[in-house]
């Protein structure tokens, strides 16, 4: 288990550069919030663009990607 979890997180990182070091001082409870929100809004970004690439196969070409 913790080593798919360790893959996940270096698929994310390795998407959205703005996880690798999450420039956010947190200094109370809405800070954590922003922090949770921002990780979740690029979770589910992830989600939909594998989502959406796994709908392009057989529709176009991988050379135009």
């Amino acid at each position: 288990v913790h080593v798919h979890v360790e893959h996940a997180f270096a698929a994310l990182k390795g998407r959205f550069q703005s996880l690798h070091e999450l420039h956010l001082k947190i200094w109370n409870e809405r800070d954590v919030k922003v922090a949770v929100y921002w990780v979740m809004c690029c979770i589910i970004l992830h989600n939909m663009v594998i989502h959406f690439e796994e709908e392009m196969v057989g529709i176009v070409e991988p050379s135009s990607w």
